[in-house]
């Protein structure tokens, strides 16, 4: 078993079976992960502190949310098994965007539906980390790989809407650029309306 890599909230090791395990992180770890993503947060302990706690309710809610909703199909056939949690091994975005621009359209189109999908079921990411907190499988098929920061609250959504809260993220400001950050702006600013969340929020559950 192999560790592949490590988020905020998650741990995370190649069983090298098709499957992946994740494990909590300590506090401890969190928040050097934190002081090392935004280092100014050493001289603003509660700052820190409130990150921290917060990632930890959202983690909690996250996990509490998905052993009671079985979304597996679009989760990577997410699994908790003996206070164990288990994903297919899919690729990041991070790893394939960038290198063809008709093969990146297609990502984030397939992105831009997926959103859809987890909003049918009455759930959304509270953030839209594109690139990281996603992976597509070999058909091309988008997953919420990083399931610790999700809402099913629809204020929420809307309030995340209107602010444009996509646009803070890393992958829109750093990692997405050229052509393919043009191109994701223009979907994402189709996707991410009102008007669309109001036609496909919680339908599977009416």
């Amino acid at each position: 078993m192999k560790k592949i890599g490590a988020g905020l909230q998650f741990n995370i090791y190649d069983l090298e079976n098709g499957k992946v395990l994740k494990t909590f992180r300590t506090k401890f770890q969190m928040y050097l992960t934190n002081i090392l993503w935004e280092q100014y947060l050493i001289f603003a302990p509660l700052i820190l502190r409130r990150n921290i706690n917060n990632a930890v309710k959202d983690r909690d809610f996250s996990i509490n949310y998905f052993k009671e909703n079985n979304h597996k199909n679009l989760l990577a056939n997410l699994e908790f098994k003996e206070e164990k949690i288990f994903q297919n091994k899919v690729t990041p975005i991070i790893d394939v965007l960038g290198k063809d621009f008709n093969e990146d359209k297609k990502i984030i189109d397939n992105y831009s539906n997926f959103i859809f999908e987890c909003w049918k079921e009455g759930f959304a990411d509270k953030i839209y980390n594109f690139t990281v907190n996603n992976g597509i499988d070999k058909k091309g098929n988008a997953f919420l790989i990083d399931f610790g920061e999700i809402t099913t609250n629809k204020k929420d959504v809307v309030k995340a809407i209107i602010s444009e809260r996509w646009k803070r993220t890393g992958c829109y400001r750093w990692r997405i650029k050229g052509t393919t950050k043009k191109y994701y702006k223009q979907k994402m600013e189709e996707t991410l309306t009102i008007e669309n969340l109001n036609k496909y929020w919680d339908i599977k559950k009416s």
